[in-house]
């Protein structure tokens, strides 16, 4: 398990503590998705991990607006309608940054030879 590490500083000293980083398997991500997030500093960030075999993560949106960076692997990032009819698609792999305005229907399709890691980032 991962952990979140927490510096703070008091009187011009640096102080160390750190606790568990919560995982989730989110009821409404598809078979193989899963991943830990924690919000600090007026941030939300969670990485996401895909293995290999995953489902298809099919299209929804996020009131929020996201940055994210794939960390590893690759795949397909969809774009569609607000009904769930996809429009267009482009392959995505490790180094690309991917940013999302706030409610952009998107889905998304793990290459099925290696699992992916995969970091977002929103205002908390």
């Amino acid at each position: 398990m991962s952990q979140h590490i927490l510096m703070s500083e008091k009187e011009g000293q640096s102080y160390l503590a750190s606790q568990a980083a919560p995982e989730f398997n989110a009821n409404d991500f598809p078979e193989g998705w899963s991943g830990a997030g924690v919000e600090a500093s007026g941030v939300f960030m969670f990485i996401l991990k895909v293995d290999k075999e995953s489902d298809t993560f099919e299209l929804h949106a996020s009131e929020d607006a996201w940055l994210a960076y794939v960390v590893s692997g690759s795949g397909t990032l969809l774009a569609g309608t607000a009904d769930e009819q996809r429009t267009e698609s482009v392959a995505y792999a490790a180094g690309d940054f991917i940013t999302f305005e706030a409610n952009t229907p998107h889905g998304w399709i793990n290459n099925i030879d290696a699992e992916s890691r995969l970091l977002f980032v929103k205002q908390a």
